[in-house]
């Protein structure tokens, strides 16, 4: 009777741990410890290949930094300091190539509660492709599909000889028609006479 005693204590023991490690994943401390997201109000706009970032901080004329890149990417494509005026922030990347993109930006007053990471709130934004210069052109005339006008019947084919040799394939079926009956037949009398 004692092995089987340890044996349930052992499994009673590992389910109310995993039960306590459950409830301690779950709850909301574990949940506030999490990626915290700044908003700054970020806005972005596109003037050709120049994407301007304007954005606030909390504190007047606190360094922030400005990030631009792909989602999903490892690393931004762009950072750089913003000029402060207040409370407001502005950054003007210059030179960005057309496709799509997000913008971030961190002030230095950014901090998470209960010690967890932080992060920007992200705006996507879209940079086009240069358009192509317009010429004008002058109306072409169309050239004729051939150079020269064909005379003539058009030539579609064997004609008379296509017919022949229609009637030589159908003479062959014949033919061979007539050796299979002749065969078989000859085949049922050679069977016959043997009987007798």
């Amino acid at each position: 009777m004692p092995i089987n005693w340890g044996i349930e204590m052992i499994r009673k023991s590992v389910v109310i741990a995993g039960m306590a490690a459950g409830f301690a994943l779950l709850s909301p401390v574990a949940a506030l410890a999490g990626d915290h997201v700044v908003d700054h109000n970020l806005k972005v706009s596109v003037s050709g290949s120049t994407v301007t970032l304007q954005g606030s901080c909390a504190k007047p004329n606190e360094q922030a930094q400005g990030h631009y890149g792909v989602r999903n990417g490892h690393e931004p494509i762009g950072i750089e300091a913003m000029k402060a005026n207040g409370t407001k922030q502005t950054l003007s990347f210059k030179g960005v190539k057309p496709g799509k993109y997000i913008a971030w930006m961190f002030c230095d007053s950014d901090s998470a509660p209960n010690g967890g990471s932080i992060s920007g709130k992200l705006v996507d934004f879209t940079v086009g492709a240069p358009k192509p210069a317009t010429e004008t052109k002058a109306p072409q005339t169309k050239a004729p599909q051939v150079a020269e006008k064909p005379k003539g019947a058009p030539q579609t084919g064997g004609g008379a000889e296509a017919a022949d040799d229609a009637g030589i394939g159908t003479a062959a079926a014949g033919a061979a028609a007539a050796l299979a009956i002749g065969g078989g037949g000859f085949f049922a009398l050679r069977r016959r006479a043997s009987r007798r």
